[in-house]
Formats: C-alpha cells, sequence, structure tokens
C-alpha cells in the first residue's frame, strides 16, 4: 500500500477529465499548468464528492456557467440557446464529477486504501469557496477549453491520521446484507433524530439552548452564509447540511473556544466548529443506519461560505428542512437520505461497496439472526445446511451446485462513444470496438470474467476455443459463494 502523499493522484485527475469531457460532451480540454486570471464574482458551478473509509476527503470540480451550458448542447449535439433546462445541467456537472471521482476511487481501491464515494453536491451561483478541514495531501489542477477554465480540487487524508468520526475505520462497510433485511427510510424517523442531537450538541458544545422552529427560506440568512456539510457513502446515500449566518457562526466559535466575538478572525475557527458539529450529527445519523442494517461510511466535513450560491444534492428526491432559532438568530439543517441503488438492487457483490480492510470483523455466519431468535433454534450443530454454508469454497461439496444454471457470455469487445454520435446510430452504422482482429475474447459467467478464448466455426455455428482460464478458485467465487 502506497503512502497517501506519494499516490500518483496528478495523473489519474488529468487523464480522467481529459477522458470525460471528450467522451461525454465532445470538448478538448488541455492541462494548464499556470496560474489562472481571477475568476472571482463570475457565475459558476462546482459538484463535489466525498470520499469516506480508510481514506477521507474530497474532489470538486468547478466550471464557468456560461460553459456548462455549452457543455450540455455540445453532449445533445444542439445549438446554447437551444439548452433551457437548468437541472439536466447541474446533472451533467455532478455525473463529471461522479466519473472522475470514481476512478480516482477505483486506483485508491486498487492500492490498498479501500473506501466509497458518496454521491455528488452541486453548489452554484457567483460568490462562494468550498473548503475542507486539513488534508494529507491537496491538489489542485487547472485546464482550459477556448477561453473557458475548469478548476478541479482534490484534497485526501488517510484514516490513520484523521481524528476520531473523520473516517470509518471503526465501522463495516460489507456486502453480505440479504434485500429482505433493508428497512425502509422513511420508517427511521431521521428527522427526530437528527433535531434531538442538534439541539443537543448547542446545549452541551455550546451552551445555547435552540429551539424547533417552523419552516424558514435560506434567503433569511442575509449576508455571508457558512455551511458545513458531510455526507453518508455505502448502503445508503445521504447528507447533512448546516446553514448559519456568519455573525452567528462567530457567536458560536467564540462560545466553543472559549474566546471574545472579535478574536474569532477569518473563517478557520469557524470551519473547525462547524466541521466538529458535522460529524458529531452525521456519526449519531450513521448509528440509527448502522443499527437498522445500513452500513454507511461518514466523509470529513466540508465548508462552503459565500453571500451568493445554491447547494443542491444530485438524485436525491426528499432533501428535508429542519429550523431552529436561538434567539434571534436562525439554524438551518438540510438532511437527505436515500438506499444505495446496489441495496434496493438485491446486487450486492462487493464491488462498489468494499470491505474497509483485513481487520474489519464480520457477522458470525453461524450467529442466529434476529428472525431465529424470536423463532427458537431450527437447526442443530449436526444439521448438514449449518455444516455447509459452515465451510470455506475450497471445502465446498460442489456435487450440490452442478446443476445450477448460469449465464455464459462471450464478449467480442467493448467501444467508447459520444453521446451525440449514439443518439445518430441507425441501421448500417458501424461501431469499431477497441480489440484488434484476432486478440482474444473474453468469457463471463454472471458478469465474472473466467476466461479467454478464440472464435471458431464448428459445424457452421460460432463457438468459441479456450486459450486461458482462471484458477478453479476464481471460478468457484465467481459463482457468489
Amino acid at each position: 500500500m502506497t503512502d497517501i502523499n506519494n499516490l500518483d493522484i496528478r495523473t489519474h485527475i488529468i487523464d480522467a477529465i481529459v477522458d470525460v469531457f471528450d467522451t461525454m460532451v465532445s470538448m478538448e480540454v488541455e492541462f494548464f499548468d499556470s496560474e489562472p486570471p481571477d475568476t472571482t464574482g463570475t457565475e459558476r458551478m462546482a459538484a463535489t464528492v466525498n470520499f469516506a473509509g480508510s481514506v477521507v476527503g474530497l474532489i470538486t470540480i468547478q466550471v464557468p456557467s456560461e460553459m456548462s451550458g455549452l457543455m450540455m448542447a455540445a453532449m445533445l449535439d444542439r445549438e446554447a440557446d437551444e439548452i433551457e433546462d437548468e437541472a439536466k445541467i447541474r446533472d451533467l456537472i455532478a455525473e463529471i464529477s461522479h466519473i472522475v471521482g470514481g476512478n480516482l476511487k477505483s486506483a485508491l481501491n486498487d492500492d490498498g486504501h479501500q473506501c466509497v464515494i458518496s454521491m455528488p453536491s452541486i453548489t452554484y451561483g457567483t460568490d462562494f469557496t468550498i473548503k475542507s478541514l486539513q488534508m494529507d495531501r491537496f491538489e489542485r489542477f487547472i485546464f482550459t477549453h477556448q477561453e473557458n477554465y475548469i478548476f478541479a480540487e482534490v484534497g485526501l487524508k488517510s484514516e490513520q491520521t484523521a481524528s476520531a468520526g473523520d473516517g470509518l475505520g471503526q465501522t463495516e462497510i460489507h456486502a453480505q446484507l440479504d434485500n429482505a433485511d433493508v428497512v425502509k427510510i422513511d420508517a427511521l424517523d431521521l428527522n427526530s433524530r437528527v433535531s434531538e442531537t442538534i439541539i443537543d450538541v448547542f446545549d452541551t458544545m455550546l451552551s445555547l439552548k435552540l429551539e424547533p422552529a417552523d419552516a424558514v427560506s435560506l434567503e433569511t440568512l442575509e449576508g455571508i452564509r457558512n455551511v458545513g456539510s458531510v455526507s453518508l457513502a455505502g448502503d445508503a446515500n445521504g447528507m447533512i447540511r448546516i446553514h448559519t449566518g456568519d455573525s452567528f457562526s462567530r457567536e458560536m466559535a467564540a462560545e466553543m473556544l472559549g474566546k471574545e466575538v472579535e478574536e474569532i478572525e477569518g473563517d478557520e475557527e469557524i470551519r473547525d466548529m462547524l466541521g466538529e458539529m458535522g460529524k458529531i450529527v452525521g456519526g449519531n445519523l450513521n448509528s440509527v443506519l448502522t443499527d437498522a442494517g445500513l452500513m454507511c461510511a461518514l466523509s470529513t466535513p466540508s465548508f462552503t461560505i459565500g453571500s451568493d450560491f445554491k447547494i443542491e444534492a444530485h438524485n436525491m428526491e426528499n432533501f428535508e428542512q429542519l429550523a431552529f432559532r436561538c434567539g434571534k438568530n436562525v439554524i438551518i439543517v438540510e438532511l437527505g437520505v436515500k438506499v444505495s441503488e446496489l441495496v434496493q438492487a438485491g446486487s450486492r457483490q462487493g464491488k462498489d461497496i468494499p470491505a474497509l480492510d483485513d481487520k474489519t470483523t464480520h457477522a458470525d455466519p453461524s450467529a442466529p439472526s434476529k428472525q431465529e431468535e424470536a423463532q427458537g433454534p431450527t437447526t442443530t450443530a449436526s444439521d448438514p445446511a449449518e455444516t455447509q454454508a459452515s465451510k470455506t469454497p475450497e471445502d465446498l461439496d460442489l456435487d450440490l451446485l452442478l446443476d445450477i444454471p448460469l449465464e455464459l457470455k462471450v464478449e467480442l469487445g467493448r467501444a467508447r462513444i459520444k453521446i451525440h454520435k449514439l443518439l445518430k446510430l441507425a441501421p448500417g452504422s458501424a461501431v469499431k470496438l477497441i480489440k484488434l482482429e484476432g486478440d482474444p475474447v473474453d468469457i463471463l459467467v454472471n458478469s465474472t470474467l473466467i476466461a479467454r478464448g478464440e472464435v471458431v466455426v464448428q459445424n457452421e455455428k460460432y463457438g468459441i476455443r479456450v486459450t486461458e482460464i482462471t484458477n478453479r478458485m476464481d471460478r468457484i467465487r465467481s459463482f457468489g459463494i
């Protein structure tokens, strides 16, 4: 495992951004290795994804709003003035950040740093800055397209140096949960739990009394606004955002640090205060979800400050807003949580939700479930079914499995195609595959590579002659055993 400071982040980020702009929106962007002009006050969009697990952090991709419209037009092969749906433009920026973040996550996973990424959040407006708590590694990348500048910022922190609550060192992300055990988010009453935690945090940390209030608009927080955010990733995805006005934020930081308000200069103390609150509230929410059987990781907090911006969670249909008052001051908490699509589909094979490390302890497969405890024991230690379930793949009697049907596919090749070209496909169109004539083809069982071979013709029918095969245990594991 490579130390986080020695990872080749630059290559992954630069290649991923150049590639995704070319493939998705048919735009050539170039890495810009100089200081760009000041873009303060320009309308822009920023998409952020958070990392959680043995590595915590975030990646933010920011583009001018004018360019984002051109990107959408290029993707759909339309004129820029035909693009009117700003929500879809924001979705596009979110998807780009998710692809780039996923690329970096894969690189981290391959190096042994087990982590997951959150759903993207979108910040847009003319006056805002996104910051994170102190990172082990921070990189800034600049790209150009014509006269437009694209910014990418990456901050990463190893869990070994993270404070408690930054990552999920003590909590497991597993892939063994049966879909029948997944509870509905709506049944957990998360709003009440978050509300209670916020009130308690203000009381114990800041000695300030909060009272629940009727819903209010974010526009109530006039002037400079500070927002502390934490994300959840894993079986459940979501985000918590705490919005406060700048003046009250300084009062809160002063109370926490035992200082006078006048001593709170800059935003570092405010960032730390909101970050600590976000970790406590997010950790409490994470415990609720974990107790319900939904294993999640909590990201490190991020911090947004500005006077003209909005934040949205990508692909989050239900985002609740809780309001509180402390005297004349208003605090607004936004909460959104949804069950992961992997869990909803029952497709949990440990590919996108990995175990964090070898130290993670999974539930004992021999321990009775809650349902079994309620019904009483149904098997004994000598039960063949129990004995079979406790065996490792090496010990399994494969005779019991030999009649199970499996889906075998042969993949001739793959291709990457731009969306506007995809929309133009018609009968007679040819798509070039990224594979040369004579190259071996992949043989997959249940979407898992088990062998390679070459195409042959036997009795006027196509077939595959196997030329290379994976080892026996890898093939057994591909069956989901």
